[in-house]
């Protein structure tokens, strides 16, 4: 009668060894995170933040300018440019900003600090033809240095760069309105003091 050879002791322990290094290589990766790694998390996580805000700003200026008696007569009697460097080289940019320093307790990922700002110019896009008027919606996130007095105060003025930190994560942008609205024959006039409540279809340019 035979009888199954045992296998070898020296195999089961390479087998045993193995395993063990193969979970302790999983949990290495799985817990030890380098500085690299946390900036890098840190910064998809504000990056994203910032994306949100940007969107919500052109949505909610989108809506506003399309509505009856939303599109501001300030925009209507802008000057055109043949590009946003122009625009701005010109004066021709009215900047709406918006940050939050006044909420105890509440940190940037719920709605401290820089929040967004909102460019609008017209672009000319020769003679004959309806200029564009153009929103450009910039969402940030991180803090202004120093921290601003009155609303705006951390951004160039007028602009929506923001000022003291380098480090501010910021999301842009840049939607193009074919024939800017209007009611009775007239352009209307924005009433809100800047983007208001609403959703509107965003196209980036």
């Amino acid at each position: 009668m035979r009888t199954r050879a045992a296998p070898p002791r020296g195999f089961v322990l390479l087998l045993v060894l193995g395993a063990a290094a193969v979970l302790s290589l999983i949990a290495a990766f799985v817990y030890t995170r380098t500085e690299d790694q946390l900036l890098l998390s840190i910064s998809a996580r504000g990056q994203s933040i910032a994306s949100a805000r940007a969107t919500l700003a052109a949505e909610r200026t989108l809506a506003v300018y399309r509505a009856p008696f939303g599109y501001p007569a300030a925009v209507a009697s802008l000057g055109m440019a043949k590009s946003y460097e122009e625009a701005q080289t010109l004066g021709l940019v009215i900047a709406t900003p918006a940050e939050n320093y006044n909420i105890a307790g509440k940190n940037l990922s719920t709605g401290n600090g820089a929040q967004w700002c909102v460019e609008t110019w017209k672009l000319d896009r020769g003679p004959g033809i309806a200029p564009w008027t153009v929103i450009e919606a910039f969402g940030f996130y991180g803090e202004t240095n120093p921290k601003p007095v009155n609303p705006g105060d951390g951004f160039t003025q007028p602009g929506c760069t923001p000022q003291g930190n380098p480090r501010i994560i910021s999301s842009h942008i840049t939607l193009h309105l074919e024939v800017p609205p209007t009611v009775g024959g007239s352009t209307t006039t924005d009433t809100q003091g800047g983007p208001a409540g609403g959703t509107g279809a965003v196209g980036a340019g």
